[in-house]
Protein backbone atom coordinates (compact mmCIF):
# COMPACT_ATOMS: atom_id res chain seq x y z
CA UNK A 1 0.00 0.00 0.00
CA UNK A 2 1.18 3.49 -0.76
CA UNK A 3 1.27 6.45 1.64
CA UNK A 4 -1.84 7.99 0.07
CA UNK A 5 -3.92 5.03 1.09
CA UNK A 6 -2.58 5.05 4.65
CA UNK A 7 -3.04 8.84 5.03
CA UNK A 8 -5.98 9.93 2.86
CA UNK A 9 -5.43 13.62 3.85
CA UNK A 10 -1.94 13.64 2.32
CA UNK A 11 -1.66 14.49 -1.36
CA UNK A 12 1.14 13.04 -3.42
CA UNK A 13 2.83 15.32 -5.96
CA UNK A 14 5.17 14.65 -8.79
CA UNK A 15 8.55 15.80 -7.46
CA UNK A 16 9.79 16.42 -10.98
CA UNK A 17 7.06 18.99 -11.58
CA UNK A 18 7.69 20.68 -8.25
CA UNK A 19 11.40 20.87 -9.00
CA UNK A 20 10.73 22.29 -12.48
CA UNK A 21 8.29 24.84 -11.02
CA UNK A 22 10.86 26.17 -8.53
CA UNK A 23 13.65 26.14 -11.09
CA UNK A 24 11.49 28.33 -13.34
CA UNK A 25 10.76 30.67 -10.43
CA UNK A 26 14.48 30.94 -9.61
CA UNK A 27 15.43 31.55 -13.26
CA UNK A 28 12.77 34.26 -13.55
CA UNK A 29 14.00 35.91 -10.36
CA UNK A 30 17.62 35.84 -11.60
CA UNK A 31 16.57 37.48 -14.88
CA UNK A 32 14.76 40.22 -12.96
CA UNK A 33 17.82 40.82 -10.78
CA UNK A 34 20.07 41.04 -13.84
CA UNK A 35 17.78 43.50 -15.60
CA UNK A 36 17.55 45.64 -12.46
CA UNK A 37 21.33 45.56 -12.12
CA UNK A 38 21.73 46.71 -15.73
CA UNK A 39 19.16 49.46 -15.19
CA UNK A 40 20.96 50.75 -12.11
CA UNK A 41 24.37 50.64 -13.81
CA UNK A 42 22.99 52.51 -16.80
CA UNK A 43 21.43 55.14 -14.58
CA UNK A 44 22.76 58.68 -14.66
CA UNK A 45 22.62 58.89 -10.88
CA UNK A 46 26.25 57.93 -10.29
CA UNK A 47 27.44 60.34 -12.98
CA UNK A 48 25.38 63.12 -11.41
CA UNK A 49 26.78 62.37 -7.96
CA UNK A 50 30.34 62.65 -9.29
CA UNK A 51 29.54 65.92 -11.08
CA UNK A 52 27.95 67.45 -7.98
CA UNK A 53 30.87 66.30 -5.82
CA UNK A 54 33.25 68.05 -8.24
CA UNK A 55 31.15 71.22 -8.19
CA UNK A 56 31.07 71.18 -4.41
CA UNK A 57 34.83 70.73 -4.26
CA UNK A 58 35.35 73.71 -6.59
CA UNK A 59 32.97 75.80 -4.48
CA UNK A 60 34.82 74.85 -1.30
CA UNK A 61 38.14 75.74 -2.89
CA UNK A 62 36.79 79.13 -3.95
CA UNK A 63 35.38 79.85 -0.49
CA UNK A 64 38.38 78.70 1.51
CA UNK A 65 39.89 81.35 3.82
CA UNK A 66 43.26 81.11 2.07
CA UNK A 67 41.85 82.50 -1.16
CA UNK A 68 39.77 85.31 0.37
CA UNK A 69 41.33 88.68 -0.54
CA UNK A 70 42.02 91.02 2.33
CA UNK A 71 39.85 94.09 2.67
CA UNK A 72 41.13 97.41 1.54
CA UNK A 73 42.58 99.60 4.27
CA UNK A 74 40.33 102.42 3.05
CA UNK A 75 37.22 100.62 4.25
CA UNK A 76 36.49 100.56 7.97
CA UNK A 77 36.57 97.17 9.64
CA UNK A 78 33.68 98.05 11.95
CA UNK A 79 30.52 99.91 11.02
CA UNK A 80 30.60 103.60 11.71
CA UNK A 81 28.10 104.65 14.38
CA UNK A 82 26.93 108.20 14.38
CA UNK A 83 26.02 109.60 17.74
CA UNK A 84 23.90 112.38 16.28
CA UNK A 85 20.70 112.40 18.29
CA UNK A 86 19.08 115.17 16.28
CA UNK A 87 17.89 112.78 13.62
CA UNK A 88 14.45 111.53 14.41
Amino acid sequence: MSNTWKNPGRVAYDTGRIKMFWEKKIAHHEKQEQSEDLRVRGSALNRLRVEWAQRLEVRRMLQSPLDVPTQSSLLPMEPVHTHDKTAA
